[in-house]
């Protein structure tokens, strides 16, 4: 933690620098600009330069390189000049420039391109290079002290979101017009992330209805069991979207979409940076969630247990094991044959889920009853009888062991690891887990109705991640407005 206060305590110090830098050379080279106007590939004898607030400005130099008219100028006082290149009578180009209180000239609008403007993208490059190099370094940190927590997955889709506008923003050093492009790129770079994704959208989207099919054949018709088709329909369709509606709205010649005077521009703008933003963070939510979830699966256990907990899962109306449950209390038995073999001591098994008002016993007795049928001793059975869902198979067990000291497993099922690992740090335990296998045709399912659970209880968080990124929203499409009617 030491580390992490030290390194903000850096990133403060290059923010300011880098600010310092950035305001030096734009104050410094701003104050002079080079207009060009295209020439198209036309030369002629004479050109005339027409200037409608001459007194705002100086001309130094004029001069024609590479098929441009090039005009240097340099800012006397502040306001708007419109500059236009004619020849013969005819208007071959125009610019509208803005000399600004500060004395720097921009470009064609009031957020344009400035001499030394370039200085911005390298400043901000590096500026996100180190906050990418601090969340990274938090994540390894994080993932080592605990890896069942909501903030590594956090992490994660952060790092993800944070490394595409790296290098988004490296390019656009070679290519950059100030804030106005930089918000207009922003946005576009917003569709062309969720376009890059799509790809693996689109192949999850296949194995998730494949297995959807199957899962409906083979076990029944729920619409819990179409979660994940429902779901990768909402991503497909809102990449697509936007690119819709735009097409819809050509159609129409009343509403001219070019024109910049026009609001419903901008409320098309709002609209169109809300959907693929929206679309982008829940992906890199699901890329993030993908990566803890295999994390936790592959992570072995040491011999060294006091206690399994195994969790529970519907049973049959008999009273006898699902598959399912079946599979989670074989693994644990078969952790506990290898502890014995490898010269370790023997444990407990602590069967835990209650009695459901359909049920003739109790998922933990049920689980007991297997658990003597493959010669466990009694004496090494503790039953938990009480929970109704996976926050108090956790809780009630651990109480039920009572000892903080003790080395405590627990065994669910591969896509239920993830869910109950948070659930348990919500509770400040941190266990070890195993995993059981899983029918191919349900798992995939079961995850994602796992990731949506995830979203559910971090609702409040993603409530201000998403009003944060609304307000963000605002303010780019803001500044365009100004940039484009001031």
């Amino acid at each position: 933690m030491k580390e992490l206060k030290k390194e903000k305590k850096t990133l403060l110090i290059l923010t300011i620098i880098l600010v310092i830098i950035s305001a030096f050379v734009i104050l410094t080279k701003g104050n002079t600009y080079t207009v060009p106007f295209e020439l198209y590939g036309k030369q002629y004898e004479n050109y005339n330069l027409i200037l409608d607030h001459q007194d705002n400005i100086e001309i130094l130099e004029e001069k024609i390189e590479k098929g441009k008219y090039l005009v240097t100028i340099k800012s006397k006082k502040p306001g708007k000049v419109f500059m236009s290149l004619e020849t013969d009578g005819d208007t071959l180009s125009s610019k509208s420039i803005y000399v600004h209180k500060s004395m720097i000239i921009t470009d064609n609008n009031y957020f344009g391109k400035s001499n030394g403007c370039e200085i911005l993208p390298i400043c901000f490059t590096i500026l996100l290079s180190y906050i990418l190099y601090m969340l990274i370094k938090s994540y390894k940190i994080s993932i080592k002290k605990n890896l069942y927590q909501y903030r590594n997955i956090t992490y994660l889709w952060v790092i993800i979101f944070v490394s595409f506008f790296v290098l988004s923003n490296f390019l656009s050093i070679f290519n950059y017009n100030w804030v106005y492009d930089t918000i207009t790129k922003s946005i576009g770079s917003m569709s062309s992330f969720s376009i890059i994704l799509l790809p693996i959208a689109l192949i999850t989207f296949t194995f998730v209805t494949i297995s959807n099919i199957v899962l409906i054949i083979k076990e029944w018709f729920s619409v819990k069991n179409l979660l994940g088709l429902f779901m990768w329909i909402f991503l497909c369709v809102s990449t697509f979207l936007p690119d819709w509606v735009y097409r819809f709205l050509l159609k129409f010649h009343r509403l001219d979409i070019y024109n910049q005077n026009w609001p419903w521009v901008y409320i098309y703008d709002f609209v169109e940076s809300l959907v693929y933003l929206t679309v982008v963070y829940l992906e890199c939510i699901f890329i993030g969630t993908i990566v803890i979830a295999l994390k936790a699966a592959r992570k072995k256990l040491n011999f060294d247990k006091d206690y399994i907990i195994i969790l529970w899962c519907k049973m049959r109306k008999d009273g006898s094991l699902t598959n399912l449950l079946k599979w989670r209390v074989d693994k644990a038995i078969d952790f506990r044959n290898k502890q014995l073999k490898a010269g370790w001591k023997d444990l407990i098994f602590v069967p835990s889920g209650g009695k459901g008002s359909d049920e003739i016993i109790s998922e933990a007795e049920a689980m007991k009853n297997y658990l003597i049928k493959k010669w466990i001793d009694e004496k090494n059975i503790l039953i938990e009888d009480k929970a109704k869902n996976t926050y108090e198979n956790i809780k009630f067990s651990n109480k039920l062991i009572n000892n903080k000291n003790a080395n405590i497993a627990f065994s669910t099922t591969k896509y239920h690891i993830l869910r109950a690992g948070l659930l348990a740090t919500e509770q400040w335990l941190y266990f070890e887990w195993m995993w059981s296998k899983t029918k191919r045709y349900f798992w995939i399912n079961a995850f994602i109705r796992e990731f949506i659970w995830t979203l559910y209880t971090e609702r409040k968080k993603h409530r201000k991640i998403i009003f944060w990124i609304v307000l963000l929203i605002i303010f780019m499409i803001t500044v365009t407005y100004f940039a484009n009617n001031f």
